[in-house]
């Protein structure tokens, strides 16, 4: 736990290599317009700042923040006021989107320390408990998910209601997960308290538009080497992103060609397809899609599946010259029945046109 006095000394360790740059425009460590100003007129930062009890992101978010210094005392990137409250939330690269280990994927189960920010979501039903839906992990606090595994028309049908989330989770039918004489931590069982579902999303539209939610969690998530965020598409070089042709990761323990779901982790690389492209296949079924959805895949027996649905689709991004992270770049939504059709590309939400409403619904 690092005390206010030791913070400051942080955040002035760049005094002979930072200049001030005081009014001038700037870009926060989150993406957003703001200005260079000094930390102490900054008032959502300065609150922070004097918090005894900061976690390392938001540390880091501080330290990332700083664009000068006068008279000895740091200045800081400041968003717009009704922006701060929620950037300071979302964790950096460096602390989101990395794993112990990287693997060549074509298909298969994951290693245990792979894809650590991955959560199964959990539903009350009338006959007992069951997971049915994946997430991914991106703060402390917060697990996103697609909006039809919490209000889909389907689940009120069946009268199933979303509890809580498992963390931490590779092999199902194990008590504690080992992978090579590598063993992970407990998995970690946390109630959902509260569901936010994107308002304009329409259960019982054929396109899904806006198929998004958030999961707020009961308590704050530790993070251990099994535990981890994911980044979100918040940065200059990954928003708005052109995924056309390009390799993307999906992973969850949905349906497999052989079972009704797996009871390890697995993963699959798939294509982006463009829009357009996806646009033409899916015009048979009177389905009109948007730039706020993304397609990948459409190759013979590579998709994702049922039981993947609010998981995870990724792409790789390089931070500086040693450090590669993973990026959210959609939340699977639907595809076609059954999986894998040759040509039918599976659709999901485009998790950069949401960053704004992501912020706007997160609170410490």
């Amino acid at each position: 736990m690092l005390h206010y006095a030791e913070i400051i000394t942080v955040l002035l360790i760049c005094y002979f290599s930072c200049w001030t740059s005081a009014q001038n425009p700037c870009i926060t460590p989150d993406g957003f317009q703001g200005y260079c100003i000094d930390l102490r007129e900054c008032e959502p930062l300065f609150k922070l700042l004097k918090n005894p009890n900061l976690s390392i992101q938001q540390i880091t978010y501080l330290r990332n923040a700083q664009c000068g210094y006068q008279n000895l005392f740091p200045w800081v990137c400041c968003a717009n006021q009704q922006q701060q409250p929620s950037t300071i939330q979302l964790p950096r690269p460096g602390v989101c989107g990395s794993q112990l280990q990287d693997r060549i994927i074509g298909g298969e189960e994951t290693r245990i320390t792979e894809f650590p920010w991955m959560a199964l979501i959990e539903y009350t039903k009338p006959t007992g408990r069951g997971y049915h839906c994946g997430g991914v992990l991106i703060n402390e606090q917060y697990v996103l998910t697609a909006s039809h595994c919490v209000n889909g028309k389907d689940l009120q049908l069946l009268k199933w209601t979303l509890s809580g989330v498992r963390l931490g989770e590779w092999d199902q039918r194990t008590e504690r997960d080992c992978d090579d004489g590598n063993c992970s931590d407990p998995v970690q069982d946390i109630e959902v308290v509260e569901r936010i579902p994107h308002k304009n999303y329409n259960s019982n539209s054929k396109a899904q538009e806006n198929d998004i939610a958030l999961l707020r969690l009961a308590r704050p998530v530790s993070f251990t080497d099994w535990v981890k965020p994911i980044c979100l598409p918040i940065g200059n070089d990954i928003a708005n992103k052109n995924f056309d042709g390009l390799p993307l990761i999906v992973a969850g323990w949905g349906k497999t060609e052989n079972a009704s779901s797996s009871s390890v982790k697995l993963k699959v690389e798939i294509d982006g397809v463009s829009l357009s492209q996806c646009n033409n296949v899916y015009q048979a079924q009177n389905v009109v899609l948007t730039n706020k959805q993304l397609c990948a895949g459409g190759q013979p027996a590579k998709d994702s599946c049922r039981g993947d649905s609010g998981g995870p689709l990724m792409s790789q991004q390089k931070h500086n010259l040693t450090h590669v992270y993973y990026f959210l770049a959609g939340v699977v939504s639907f595809g076609p029945s059954p999986c894998g059709l040759p040509g039918w590309p599976g659709v999901y939400t485009r998790v950069d046109q949401y960053i704004d409403w992501i912020l706007q619904n997160i609170r410490p």
